[in-house]
């Protein structure tokens, strides 16, 4: 990280709260169902970045969204990674080539579950609601890589992504 770069520091509420002169149970409620970009133990850590887009968010946007994960760098990172792979295979040319490069996209796609996951219960989602959200939001990403590749028989391709990212997985909730 750069000297002068301080957008990748994670700060505790507490912290954040010191620095920018606001009460800590603002924090907390302009916080609520946002994604923590890191933790330390068990506790949540926010970049400034994510602190003050969340301030900066009207009360009315934040009770629309409770229970749901807004924000969180680290899922904004895999998303695009996932997003430039899956542009990749939809300019491949030859199918068996845009096959191999889905396939080996299914790491990053459990990646992203196990964080959407582990985020979630970082800001105490309710557990069901936080699995049925990560299995529709990976349904709808295998639905889009299974798209791109333009399978005869997207069925049995669909079961052979979900059961790479099972190979990939900690054995833990894969759709």
């Amino acid at each position: 990280m750069d000297e002068g770069d301080k957008s990748n520091i994670l700060y505790s509420i507490n912290r954040a709260a010191d620095l920018l002169e606001k009460d800590r149970a603002t924090l907390v409620r302009a916080l609520r169902g946002v994604a923590p970009d890191g933790m330390q133990g068990d506790w949540p850590r926010y970049t400034m970045r994510t602190i003050t887009d969340a301030l900066a968010m009207k009360p009315r946007e934040r009770r629309a969204g409770a229970g749901l994960i807004r924000h969180s760098a680290v899922l904004s990172d895999l998303r695009r990674a996932i997003e430039k792979q899956l542009a990749s295979i939809g300019v491949e040319k030859s199918p068996d080539i845009r096959r191999q490069m889905a396939l080996a996209l299914a790491p990053q796609v459990a990646g992203y579950q196990a964080a959407y996951l582990v985020a979630g219960r970082a800001i105490h989602v309710d557990a069901d609601a936080l699995g049925v959200r990560a299995d529709l939001i990976v349904q709808e990403m295998l639905e889009e890589i299974t798209e791109a590749v333009g399978c005869e028989d997207r069925g049995a391709f669909y079961a052979g992504m979900v059961a790479a990212m099972q190979a990939h997985g900690d054995g833990g909730e894969v759709v």
